[in-house]
């Protein structure tokens, strides 16, 4: 990719990806890892498609057996 094509660009899906990263670590760094998946399975998306596949997954999940185990 030429620096020329990357000035035109819009949207850098790359830059986004990381600072979302960053954003979720910063939110979630001082929780336990079962807080963690609590917020992720209570979270919300204005997108309506991420809200259905995230509604989708926590559905799923409610309905079979968990595979972690406490030992």
């Amino acid at each position: 990719m030429t620096d020329s094509s990357r000035a035109k660009k819009k949207f850098d899906r790359i830059k986004f990806t990381r600072e979302a990263r960053a954003r979720i670590t910063a939110e979630t760094a001082h929780m336990t890892p079962d807080e963690r998946v609590e917020w992720f399975n209570t979270r919300r998306y204005s997108d309506p498609v991420l809200e259905e596949m995230a509604a989708r997954i926590r559905k799923e999940a409610r309905a079979k057996p968990s595979d972690r185990s406490d030992d």
